[in-house]
């Protein structure tokens, strides 16, 4: 005699089952992610710090630059005025346009007390 196995699928019908909700799953998460913010919170100040420490440095190093640029710039300046309003070079200058030193009297002074 054969042994032959039979088998008859039936279909499961489950028009009358329906889903509920775990409870203790939707506490688990809510624990979980009321355990994790605080650790967000704490990573996104520390975050915000850093590149507020960033920002101010590079402000820093432009103004710091600029302030180095802008002495140099004052003490070629002032080197330039040295030089230019030296009374020998403005007499030369003057000699070379044909201005003669002011003779006695031609100078009158305005203002003030009379010197």
């Amino acid at each position: 005699m054969s042994s032959v196995a039979y088998s008859q699928s039936k279909r499961v019908q489950n028009l009358h089952l329906t889903r509920e909700r775990d409870r203790r799953r939707g506490q688990e998460l809510a624990a979980f992610v009321l355990a994790l913010l605080p650790i967000a919170c704490a990573f996104l100040v520390y975050a915000a710090l850093h590149v507020e420490t960033v920002r101010v440095g590079y402000a820093r190093e432009a103004r710091t630059r600029t302030l180095a640029e802008m002495t140099e710039e004052s003490r070629r300046l002032r080197a330039q005025l040295a030089l230019a309003s030296a009374p020998d070079r403005v007499a030369a200058a003057a000699a070379r346009k044909g201005l003669k030193p002011p003779r006695p009297g031609q100078i009158e002074y305005v203002g003030g007390a009379g010197r």
